[in-house]
């Protein structure tokens, strides 16, 4: 009865080994579609990769540059504030060198004449023009600078902010 059944049994392993042999290439064969096709995808992904990098460093070039130009032109208009308000306190000199003036000359004619009875010297009135004159140039130019100071402070700050968001508006990722 074995000898009968061997045959079949033959024949059966037989049909079987066959089946999982066709079985194994099927499934290699999918295994090789799968790599290529994860080979692929992964090439995609370096290339995307490294064109956001490029795109990237564009960007922060563009940036550093025009931030380096906005520093450049900042520098400039400070250093011609500064250079107008040397200006402006050569003109103030020159003022109280004329108010200095027209307080000696008060001075020498307030010296020549006798004074009225009741009323003050002539020479503490012009002391005080030039004192209130000084005051108020001194306090000008501090506040001339401060102005010019928050005002290019300000303009570079505008500048950098707008420097800082992406060329076109419609590139922003929402």
């Amino acid at each position: 009865m074995i000898t009968r059944a061997l045959p079949w049994l033959l024949l059966a392993a037989l049909a079987l080994a066959g089946l999982q042999t066709y079985r194994l290439a099927l499934e290699q064969g999918a295994h090789a579609r799968t790599q290529r096709d994860h080979a692929q995808q992964l090439g995609t992904l370096e290339r995307t990769a490294r064109e956001a990098v490029t795109a990237a460093r564009a960007e922060e070039t563009r940036r550093f540059s025009a931030l380096w130009e906005i520093l450049n032109e900042t520098q400039a208009d400070r250093d011609r504030a500064r250079a107008d308000a040397a200006g402006a306190a050569d003109a103030g000199v020159s003022l109280r060198r004329r108010i200095a003036a027209l307080t000696a000359g008060c001075r020498a004619a307030a010296h020549d004449s006798a004074p009225a009875s009741g009323s003050p010297p002539a020479d503490s009135t012009a002391d005080l023009l030039a004192d209130v004159q000084r005051r108020l140039d001194e306090a000008a130019d501090g506040i001339a600078l401060h102005a010019d100071e928050a005002h290019i402070a300000g303009r570079a700050c505008e500048r950098a902010y707008d420097t800082l968001k992406p060329p076109d508006a419609s590139a922003v990722v929402p």
